[in-house]
């Protein structure tokens, strides 16, 4: 696996100036690349459209869809039970039941939808990354410098919790 260095940008101009700028570092050609990342559900990765069945945040959504719609029509029956005497047809019993199991459905499956997660995302159930041009460099090659990825503290445009003797990162 090669170690990849990769961004986000918000304009094309920024993206030719990164990368004239790898070029002129000494990257190779083979060494870098950029390429565009549609908006999410728009990969059609997924055999009836889109980019998978469902999204980390909404995987759940089809309980939550058959447990409103069974809660939904028992209220709804009995709702329509009510209105079929009131209006002395029994057709408001049926109508009552769909009517109840319908909302019900809606509410139930919004209710288990949530923000997705990206720590529990699988390629079942993703959670896609914003859209935008992307530019990857592959940062492994020998004589590359060292590259770490850290927390620390950053104000005013310095990095101020940085000690040289303490190596960081992953």
């Amino acid at each position: 696996m090669a170690r990849i260095v990769a961004a986000r940008l918000e304009h094309t101009t920024d993206v030719d100036s990164v990368l004239q700028a790898l070029a002129s570092q000494g990257f190779q050609q083979s060494e870098f690349q950029s390429f565009y990342v549609n908006p999410r559900g728009q990969h059609a990765l997924y055999t009836i459209g889109g980019d998978a069945y469902s999204d980390e945040g909404a995987k759940r959504g089809g309980i939550g869809a058959l447990t409103g719609a069974a809660i939904g029509g028992v209220i709804g029956l009995g709702a329509g039970f009510g209105a079929s005497i009131i209006i002395d047809s029994p057709l408001a019993v049926l109508v009552g039941g769909a009517v109840g199991a319908y909302v019900g459905s809606l509410y139930g499956a919004l209710r288990k939808f949530r923000p997705g997660d990206k720590r529990r995302a699988t390629v079942e159930h993703p959670v896609e990354r914003s859209p935008g041009q992307m530019v990857a460099v592959r940062v492994d090659r020998p004589g590359t410098r060292d590259i770490e990825r850290t927390e620390g503290k950053w104000q005013a445009g310095d990095w101020k919790d940085f000690d040289p003797r303490i190596p960081r990162g992953k």
